[in-house]
């Protein structure tokens, strides 16, 4: 599979795990668009560093991906919070990214 492919399907599996969680979390219309926002503004990032680090460091890779989603959950925390009107924004981004990155883990684990 080519990279540029990789990083477009992490992204819709992270949109289609993701939405849903919020919208469990009571997110609604504009708040959704922020959703996809955030998510476009850190899925990438975060899977480009993780490569570069996995290619180009000695950092372990639990030590990489967990300082990478801690990242992705704070931006989307401040954009939830600031953006937003979720109730309780930083649960939101945590259990967001904990299920889409469980659901990226099983779907590499059992795929790949």
């Amino acid at each position: 599979m080519s990279w540029p492919l990789s990083l477009v399907l992490a992204l819709l599996l992270t949109e289609a795990i993701e939405l849903p969680v919020c919208r469990l979390w009571g997110m609604r219309g504009r708040d959704l668009v922020f959703v996809l926002l955030a998510n476009l503004l850190t899925n990438p990032v975060v899977n480009v560093l993780y490569a570069l680090a996995y290619l180009y460091t000695p950092i372990p890779r639990v030590l990489a991906i967990a300082m990478l989603e801690i990242a992705a959950v704070l931006v989307e925390w401040f954009v939830y919070r600031y953006a937003t009107e979720a109730k309780r924004p930083f649960l939101v981004s945590l259990t967001a990214n904990a299920a889409s990155f469980g659901a990226g883990l099983l779907i590499t684990t059992f795929l790949f």
